[in-house]
């Protein structure tokens, strides 16, 4: 089973390696080598972390929010431990520390995350686009 736990400075070199992992095999149309290592650190500066650890003390995934817009600015879980109900408690997690509704953006193009938050009732708000291409604004209100 795996806990959900607020994030220490002891955590940050395992989720910066499940972050570019996951993300390397989410944007599977983009550069592999346009991601690095100290991405994890210069994009989730001043988010609450939360992760599943597996028990054992290694983290399995993360959420990194932006508290004050209840903006979930990444949710990422290690490929090895994917499709084991690791993202859907770090979303239901949510409920214990952030007010809804919840807001995220998300990439027209990653067909998988898209699928897995309109399972769990995310809905389209808009669109719009950036570096990473066409994206679409999702909320959450419960």
């Amino acid at each position: 089973m795996y806990a959900i736990r607020r994030n220490t400075d002891l955590d940050t070199p395992a989720l910066a390696e499940i972050f570019l992992a996951a993300r390397v095999r989410a944007f599977h149309w983009l550069d592999p080598d346009s991601f690095g290592i100290s991405d994890f650190a210069a994009m989730t500066e001043g988010e609450t972390i939360y992760l599943a650890d597996g028990g054992d003390g290694r983290s399995v995934g993360f959420i990194s929010v932006l508290r004050v817009e209840s903006f979930v600015h990444h949710l990422y879980v290690d490929p090895a431990h994917q499709r084991q109900g690791i993202g859907s408690r770090l979303l239901r997690s949510l409920d214990a520390w952030l007010p809804r509704p919840y807001h995220l953006k998300c990439l027209v193009a990653n067909h998988p995350a898209r699928a897995f938050y309109q399972k769990h009732g995310w809905t389209e708000q808009g669109r719009g686009s950036d570096g990473l291409g066409e994206y679409l604004l999702m909320r959450f209100d419960g």
